[in-house]
């Protein structure tokens, strides 16, 4: 086990387990005197149809994922660290995988279950993803 992380993603999404997350992930970083990456990906696979639909479609998602990270950070005492915020969208499970390649981090931390209830019971949760394909530790926190 590593003595301390220095730079740590959480991943959020608006679910309550996420925010569990978020909050022990300041924690976390106070303690380890650490870096927070906080991730926000939307996930456009169920987009179909016309393209201008769904670029409208992709743009509205994008806009409330940017008003609940805002809310997320606003609610917080995240100010008090060395921050960084980011919203993208595509693939969940992949884009917190690379994104913590990117930013080298040392330790990802997720909600046991976010939004896609359903998907986990037909595909796997992006947690299980995470946790299975991540180059550094993983910490699932539990609601």
């Amino acid at each position: 086990m590593k003595e301390s992380y220095k730079k740590i993603l959480v991943a959020v999404d608006g679910s309550p387990a996420s925010t569990d997350a978020f909050n022990e992930a300041l924690s976390v970083a106070e303690r380890n005197d650490a870096k927070l990456f906080i991730l926000t990906v939307v996930d456009y696979k169920f987009s179909i149809g016309d393209p201008a639909f769904i670029n409208d479609s992709l743009k509205f998602h994008l806009n409330n994922a940017e008003i609940e990270l805002e809310q997320l950070v606003a609610n917080s005492n995240v100010t008090q660290f060395d921050y960084e915020t980011k919203i993208d969208s595509g693939n969940p499970k992949r884009k917190i995988i690379d994104y913590a390649l990117e930013n080298q981090v040392d330790l990802i931390m997720l909600g046991a279950t976010g939004r896609g209830a359903v998907e986990q019971a037909l595909v796997g949760s992006t947690t299980a993803y995470v946790v299975n394909h991540a180059h550094c530790n993983v910490m699932v926190v539990k609601s």
